[in-house]
């Protein structure tokens, strides 16, 4: 029961914190869209994706190790802190010396500047990564999400700050850099954790098997997620990858919020059960439903407003993000199934067969990818869409070696209501896009959102829902304890 409750307690934190972060990520992603061009945010990807590819060497993999090892002593902690200092430090001396060629690449000097500024990002995370690890590992996320939370409050405010003065793409740097800042900060002043003057490469070699093989699958799952922006940032232009990732990013807040916020929790709680493995499935199912739950509406709901809110809040020039935006989110539905299975996977093997998997995946994107970059960037981006859902196939087959209950049908199955009740939703929303042609995209806008809401919930609640009442009972449980300690 204690375990439960604090499972319970880390989604509903974790989930506040990253629907309270994309919303204001979005609210400030909007305000620097009126301020910034195409290019400053087609600079900000090429860097982004580069060293996207190169973060996971930063951590190699050792954090999940010591969140599923059972037994953990200082050592650990300190050797790993040192490890990751270590590499991070030589990756960013790697950056800057071949940012004058990266430069030269893409044909865009303002990237010797950015390159060594923005890297600092692997080195300043590093310090943090074992305070991070340690909160997981507790199940702790209360603090992780109001220290992410209050960065991302800092480094907004700062952006805007600095967009309005006529920073440009810095506003963006400072954005990320702040960032991060903020939460080391936060955690290496609020944390009890400190390194001791000690290194076992003993404690290494033991996380070194399993480390390693998360290791090459993060490598490689990086270098397939960010390899369209660089790309598109070479093939087309900078400009064109500022719409693309303009719409990404916008698909990603929500996404990505949830993908990060389910693998936090999920890893950390599921490796407790990982004996256990009927317990498990029904607490990865019932995480599957509370996200299906949440994430379709989220997307249909994206592509059936998506003009609307571009034209009411934006300026005209960043319409050519709206096709973009709207594929991208199809591949948002496809995230619970896979990414949860995924976790699956992580807990129950040794490390090798991700790998293997990982290989398997990313020869049908290779595929994919070669198809499709030399059409279009609407190609590119309904080849993520195709990537994503191969992802979920092969993720949700892989499972099922380990929990012979979870398989894609029951999953199928599971998800059949929230997929009903989100038809339903869309239907609404297409038909008063129809009925209000002569209304402005504000009123427009305002009037599809409430009625989407409206009917999605209260549909939920007339048929009472199993993701809904989860989904209360966590708000009730949370405001009874705000009451008693009054």
């Amino acid at each position: 029961m204690e375990l439960k409750r604090s499972v319970v307690k880390g989604v509903a934190w974790s989930t506040v914190e990253k629907v309270c972060s994309a919303l204001l990520q979005l609210a400030v992603s909007l305000v620097l869209l009126s301020l910034l061009s195409p290019d400053d945010y087609g600079i900000i990807a090429i860097v982004t994706a580069i060293i996207g590819i190169l973060m996971p060497l930063v951590d190699s993999g050792f954090s999940q190790a010591l969140i599923r090892k059972k037994e953990i002593d200082k050592a650990d902690y300190s050797s790993v802190f040192y490890l990751n200092m270590a590499v991070a430090l030589g990756l960013y001396a790697i950056l800057v010396a071949l940012s004058p060629f990266i430069s030269e690449y893409y044909d865009s000097p303002v990237l010797l500047e950015v390159i060594p500024v923005l890297a600092l990002l692997m080195p300043i995370n590093a310090l943090s990564i074992i305070q991070n690890t340690i909160f997981s590992r507790d199940i702790n996320f209360k603090r992780l999400s109001i220290y992410t939370l209050t960065g991302s409050v800092v480094s907004s405010a700062v952006a805007i700050w600095m967009a309005l003065s006529g920073y440009g793409v810095w506003s963006l740097v400072a954005q990320r850099l702040i960032m991060i800042v903020t939460k080391t900060v936060l955690l290496w002043v609020f944390s009890t954790w400190r390194p001791s003057l000690t290194f076992s490469w003993n404690s290494i070699k033991g996380m070194f098997s399993y480390g390693s093989r998360i290791l090459l699958s993060d490598i490689i799952t990086n270098v397939y997620y960010q390899i369209s922006s660089l790309f598109i940032g070479k093939v087309y232009s900078v400009q064109d990858l500022g719409y693309y990732d303009r719409g990404n990013k916008i698909k990603e807040l929500p996404v990505t919020s949830m993908i990060i916020s389910v693998m936090n929790v999920s890893f950390s709680a599921l490796s407790r059960m990982q004996e256990e493995v009927e317990r498990m499935y029904n607490a990865a199912r019932k995480i599957f439903i509370v996200w299906v739950f949440v994430m379709f509406p989220m997307m249909l709901g994206i592509i059936t407003v998506a003009e609307d809110m571009f034209r009411f809040l934006l300026p005209e020039i960043w319409l050519p993000s709206v096709p973009y935006l709207q594929i991208l989110c199809v591949a948002g539905l496809f995230s619970p199934l896979s990414v949860v299975s995924y976790v699956l996977v992580k807990v129950k093997s040794d490390g090798t067969l991700i790998f293997r998997i990982e290989l398997i995946k990313k020869a049908v994107a290779t595929l994919i990818l070669l198809g499709t970059i030399p059409i279009s960037i609407k190609a590119i981006a309904w080849g993520q869409v195709a990537i994503f859902l191969s992802d979920m196939l092969v993720n949700a087959i892989t499972a099922r070696h380990f929990v012979s209950s979870w398989t894609i049908w029951s999953k199928i199955k599971d998800a059949l209501p929230y997929m009903l009740l989100t038809a339903v939703m869309s239907g609404v929303i297409l038909l008063i896009g129809c009925l209000a042609v002569s209304w402005s995209a504000g009123w427009i806008l305002l009037a599809k959102v409430v009625a989407g809401l409206v009917v999605y919930i209260g549909l939920a609640q007339l048929f009472k829902l199993t993701a809904w009442q989860e989904i209360k009972e966590i708000l009730k449980g949370y405001y009874r304890k705000r009451l008693s300690n009054r």
